[in-house]
């Protein structure tokens, strides 16, 4: 009889079986892909289009361009050239900052063209451009989460000017053009970009507290990512800690989620880990 009544006074927790969507509201994740920067520095502008896989911390670009008129070389050559340009930085995220290290804008080798006039003691001559080579390399560059913009600071550096006289297309020369550190931004992040990721699995847990299934997984305008669920339940706390695996190209996104008996995340020891940012929760 005593037994009998220990025991009555024993919680009894839930076991998952069935579908679940955890709450996952409190985890904010920048997006970069499809975000467009533009900045002016020296009467040079240049711009791109941010990629950003959904497994990598790595970021590129495409459409990128630079372009200018009337850009003073130095105190004899002015010149208009446009081409084209690349960028690649490594996001890291820390609470609600997320940086963008060793990021940079670099000029496409050979896709410049451009023409101007160069002015000595003797006179004013036309010049072509043959290329310019340099980039824009960033001390600094992040995004706040919570102001919702992104800023930083390009450090000092120079383009060189590779060109010309019309008048003696066979005697080429290089103009080196330094320009100063720039404040880039700030520019408003779009909202669209901060998104919260959705997770669904169908879960089976046995007498044994062992837990097996499979979901999925929503992030943004991505496609869907596919997991496979393993887990154990704490039989003492009711606590089910999974661990979620993608499938196939998506194996490197990841997490542990630990759920009380309705499904739901439970403490501070949770982890995400995808577009290559390692997610704490």
């Amino acid at each position: 009889m005593l037994l009998l009544l220990l025991g009555s006074l024993c919680p009894a927790f839930a076991q998952l079986n069935g579908e679940y969507t955890p709450d996952l509201a409190r985890v904010e994740i920048p997006v970069f892909n499809g975000v467009t920067l533009e900045e002016t520095i020296s009467a040079t502008s240049f711009g791109f289009t941010m990629v950003q896989g959904l497994t990598s911390s790595k970021i590129s670009a495409m459409d990128g361009y630079i372009s200018n008129s009337e850009f003073y070389a130095n105190d004899e050559l002015v010149v208009n050239f446009e081409g084209a340009m690349t960028f690649s930085a490594t996001a890291t995220k820390s609470g609600s900052i997320v940086r963008l290290t060793g990021a940079k804008a670099t000029i496409v080798k050979g896709s410049v063209t451009g023409d101007g006039v160069l002015t000595d003691d003797s006179g004013s001559y036309p010049v072509t451009l043959t290329d310019v080579v340099g980039a824009f390399a960033f001390k600094t560059l992040s995004v706040d989460i919570e102001s919702g913009q992104i800023a930083g600071l390009i450090s000092s550096g120079a383009l060189k000017l590779s060109g010309y006289k019309d008048e003696n297309p066979g005697k080429k020369g290089t103009v080196t053009a330094k320009y100063e550190p720039e404040v880039f931004g700030p520019f408003d992040f779009p909202a669209d970009n901060i998104i919260v990721p959705d997770v669904t699995f169908n879960l089976s847990t046995n007498s044994k507290g062992v837990v097996v299934g499979g979901g999925s997984g929503t992030f943004g305008d991505y496609d869907d990512v596919l997991f496979g669920v393993k887990g154990k339940r704490n039989s003492k706390t009711g606590v089910t800690t999974l661990n979620l695996k993608g499938e196939g190209a998506n194996k490197a996104v990841t997490a542990t989620l630990n759920l009380s008996g309705d499904g739901q995340i439970s403490g501070t020891k949770n982890a995400l880990n995808v577009l290559g940012y390692k997610l704490k929760f």
